[in-house]
């Protein structure tokens, strides 16, 4: 009966009226349901910022590359190799040969990371890949190489066009002896060495052309190809495995280390960790940044709650006067701001989930109202604005939405139930 009377004056308190009260009220509602409404939304889309970066890593890069390590003793590859493919989590391993590879077509020159596998192992190796190719095949034939499209139209190349590439070690080499040329003392030394100088240019064919936007810019070719043009012979330089989980890639890696002395591992993420981890601090404070906002609106219900008791003096002094307890003051006032803070809440998290619904359309809309244009072309890395929405982080937010609407209409309530009953009503 008491709960029912506090909850009947809290509505009543809360009716809408003509009156300034009724605009805090609103003004409050307002306050707090745009406030849970950016949290949201602006936690779902960094979410899916990040979340769409690390799978366009994990879907480009081979996710754990092991290597031989020079300083110590460690099992031959094909042992190795085996010794992989036998790991539960690992869904393909194989050997590889890689390393820098120049392009040169006349006076246009590049650089690409290359990555030779086995053609048999191709197919399971580079499913993931497929989507991105634009023309060719990803079949690593012997003599072929297949190219991302940025270094592909910066030398003016088409998929069967023959290219000339120079391993970096002919490139290194040369460097070297032109050093030691210009440490000679006599010009006919020096041209002797300078003589000798030759970069050896090897012709590949163009058999494929990836989108370097979301296959990354490695470049790939079948291992005998990469093992002759880097003079490996029979050696390659790692193994190179997919997971069937590939964010446990860490602890994959660590498990195999520990069974594999002398062969160290590279994970997917480590090229970008930088970046990843920048990408987790700006969630950071604009999660702080946003529990201030949060904080702002709680001091709107403060203040709806305060004006309320100020306005209602005379009436809180008649409750006490006729034996109405602290408490039960207080449980009318903590209502009222519940209800503000259920209300808030409620209106900012369905505004949330309508503005998550709709925000690839309500960019276009800002940006043709900007003046500018759309420049979305579907298929491309961010083609649309990712949104990653965790229940949990929903719930959080609203629950410490409401918690803080209960906490900032706390005070006033405790200083409305403190009031003198002779003072109130003589007021």
């Amino acid at each position: 009966m008491i709960q029912n009377a506090a909850l009947f004056l809290a509505l009543r308190y809360l009716r809408p009226q003509r009156s300034f009260v009724s605009v805090i009220t609103i003004i409050s509602v307002l306050g707090i349901a745009v406030g849970v409404l950016m949290m949201i939304v602006v936690r779902a889309v960094m979410m899916g910022f990040e979340a769409d970066f690390r799978d366009t890593l994990m879907g480009a890069t081979p996710h754990v590359l092991f290597s031989q390590d020079s300083a110590v003793k460690s099992k031959p590859w094909p042992e190795a190799l085996r010794a992989v493919k036998a790991t539960e989590q690992v869904q393909s391993a194989t050997a590889y040969a890689g390393g820098i590879l120049y392009l040169s077509n006349g006076d246009l020159q590049t650089y690409t990371q290359v990555f030779g596998i086995n053609s048999a192992d191709a197919p399971s190796h580079l499913r993931k890949i497929n989507a991105h190719l634009i023309a060719g095949s990803l079949d690593l034939v012997d003599g072929g190489i297949v190219l991302v499209d940025q270094q592909a139209q910066e030398l003016g190349w088409l998929v069967g066009d023959e290219l000339s590439v120079y391993a970096s070690q002919n490139v290194n080499e040369a460097v070297r002896q032109y050093g030691d040329a210009n440490d000679q003392d006599t010009e006919a030394q020096k041209k002797a060495i300078l003589d000798k100088i030759r970069l050896n240019p090897q012709k590949l064919k163009l058999t494929g052309i990836l989108k370097s936007e979301t296959a990354g810019f490695l470049s790939y070719m079948s291992l005998t190809t990469a093992q002759a043009l880097f003079h490996l012979g029979d050696g390659v330089t790692g193994i190179a495995l997919e997971l069937s989980e590939p964010k446990k890639a860490d602890q994959v890696a660590k498990a195999l280390s520990d069974s594999l002395p002398g062969w160290k591992a590279k994970l997917w993420s480590d090229d970008q960790s930088a970046r990843l981890a920048a990408m987790g601090n700006e969630q950071t404070m604009m999660q702080f940044v946003l529990s201030i906002i949060a904080l702002v609106a709680a001091f709107s219900v403060m203040n709806t709650t305060i004006t309320i008791t100020m306005q209602k003096r005379r009436e809180i002094g008649v409750i006490a006067a006729l034996g109405g307890r602290p408490g039960q003051i207080i449980n009318v006032f903590l209502l009222q701001a519940v209800i503000v803070g259920v209300l808030g809440t409620g209106l900012g998290l369905v505004g949330s989930l309508l503005a998550l619904w709709l925000r690839n359309d309500l960019r276009d809309l800002l940006t043709l109202i900007a003046g500018g244009e759309v420049h979305a072309v579907d298929g491309v890395f961010l083609s649309s604005i990712p949104a990653f929405l965790q229940p949990w982080d929903v719930v959080m937010t609203c629950s410490t939405s409401i918690l803080l609407c209960i906490v900032a209409g706390f005070l006033p309530a405790w200083v409305a139930a403190r009031v003198d009953p002779a003072v109130a009503l003589r007021d």
